[in-house]
Order: C-alpha cells, then sequence, then structure tokens
C-alpha cells in the first residue's frame, strides 16, 4: 500500500468484537445506511444483536483468524464502525467489509482503517487478493473502494440482495 499515512491513522485502534458490543451493533445494524446497502440482520432486539455477533464476528474469528474488527475511536473510546475481512464459502478471495455510524461518515476513517486492514491481508495474512463488494447505488462505498485501488470487474443482478451489486478486486502486487 502506498498511500500516504493519515493524520487519523493514530486515532483509532481495531479490536475484536463481542458481546458486550451488542448495543453498538444494534445501533449500527440499523441505520438507514445498512439497511439499505447491506439489508436487515434481525438486529433489532439485543438478543438478534447478540445472535449475529455470535454468528458473523465470534464464529469467524475462530474460524479464519479475521473478520469484521470495531473501529475504536482513540479519544473517545467509542466504536464507530466495523472494517475488515470475511470469507464467504462460494467466494475466490476474502472480501473487504465496512461500516460507519452516520455522524462519523464522510471523515476518511473507512478509507484510513481499510489501508491497515488491506497492509494486514498482505503483509500478515499473507492473501494476494481481495475482493469488494457494494451495491451499484451505494457511491460512497464504490469511490472509497476505487479510492483504495480496487478495480470494478462487474455490476450484475444479485439474486439474494435483489440488487445490482458490483464486484471489486484488489490485487496486490508481490
Amino acid at each position: 500500500m502506498t498511500a500516504p499515512p493519515s493524520p487519523l491513522d493514530q486515532a483509532f485502534y481495531f479490536r475484536e468484537i463481542g458481546p458486550f458490543d451488542a448495543a453498538f451493533i444494534q445501533k449500527l445494524t440499523n441505520t438507514r445506511g445498512w439497511l439499505q446497502h447491506i439489508g436487515d440482520r434481525r438486529t433489532k432486539t439485543l438478543e438478534g444483536s447478540l445472535a449475529y455477533i455470535e454468528r458473523a464476528y465470534t464464529e469467524p474469528y475462530a474460524r479464519m483468524g479475521f473478520g469484521l474488527w470495531a473501529v475504536i475511536n482513540r479519544s473517545s473510546q467509542q466504536p464507530m464502525g466495523v472494517c475488515g475481512l470475511v470469507s464467504r464459502p462460494d467466494a475466490p478471495a476474502p472480501d473487504l467489509g465496512f461500516a460507519l455510524l452516520p455522524e462519523f461518515e464522510g471523515q476518511g476513517w473507512i478509507r484510513a482503517a481499510s489501508r491497515f486492514v488491506l497492509s494486514h491481508a498482505t503483509e500478515c495474512l499473507h492473501l494476494s487478493t481481495v475482493d469488494a463488494y457494494a451495491n451499484e447505488d451505494n457511491a460512497r462505498s464504490r469511490k472509497t473502494l476505487e479510492a483504495l485501488g480496487f478495480d470494478c470487474l462487474s455490476c450484475s443482478e444479485h439474486p439474494l440482495f435483489g440488487a445490482v451489486v458490483c464486484h471489486y478486486r484488489l490485487q496486490f502486487q508481490k
């Protein structure tokens, strides 16, 4: 990754998401942006949020050694969003995923966090490829992926989501 360091790089850190994050995950997964671009994860209740944390965060950490991590604001110690890698059984490569609470959007947090995740992907996990997916109408996410160096491979109707989803790929130089 050749992007210059951002002043935000030292302003956050990552940590695994656990049951103590149920209220945060409930808030994040019920934002307008999450529901529009990612979909309902049945997290309207704390019990639903706990079940989602187990299947979407805890299990992948144990199975793959990576997943989506909480992005924590260093000064306030509050979670701002999630960023990390998702491994899907039917996908050709792990994919970069990210989401922020609305009050943190548009400030560069996701680009800074994604740069760290991509560096981890190549330097620690020794991945040669990372994919990403974004709804065709999600201009903000698509712009972020392109700024990170991802190339759009295709956009097509996705039967599970009922939306046109764009498939992006980033190949790391060896």
